[in-house]
């Protein structure tokens, strides 16, 4: 089954060409939207990571509702990119120019992410898991690394 994520990956293509999106208001709302989305991610690798680190036991169910979590919160993500946008007077954003700049190389990489994201959501037990959660570590660094403006 496709989630709402996975077609919004998708799109992402087609929403950065167009330079605006239908769903937000303005450049703000699509800042605050993509700010929940990763603010979501944070706190599903809040779950996940100190699994990886040992110092947690594994949780299927904790897992499993942090992944949700964070396909809802990013659910919209093709209608995050409009133009207006890539700066604003009220809030503060990490997204680099480059997102519009080069929106193939952006759309490979959040799919790179998804693929990822879809892999770590299908495991079924410690040892899947185990061995998918790097490939969504790589994944966010795709997008971080060259899309993100540091957070210091």
């Amino acid at each position: 089954m496709i989630s709402k994520f996975s077609l919004g990956i998708l799109a992402t293509a087609a929403t950065l060409a167009l330079g605006a999106s239908l769903a937000f208001a303005g450049g703000d709302d699509a800042i605050k939207a993509r700010q929940a989305c990763m603010k979501a991610n944070g706190a599903g690798m809040g779950v996940m990571v100190p699994i990886i680190k040992g110092a947690k036991p594994y949780d299927a169910a904790a897992v499993g509702a942090a992944l949700d979590a964070m396909d809802k919160a990013c659910a919209d993500w093709a209608n995050f990119w409009p133009a207006d946008s890539m700066t604003s007077t009220t809030l503060k954003t990490h997204a680099l120019e480059a997102i519009w700049k080069d929106p193939k190389a952006f759309e490979a990489a959040s799919t790179s992410y998804y693929t990822a994201f879809t892999a770590l959501k299908a495991t079924k037990d410690e040892a899947g898991f185990k061995a998918a959660f790097g490939d969504l570590g790589k994944g966010c660094g795709g997008c971080h690394e060259n899309f993100r403006a540091s957070m210091q």
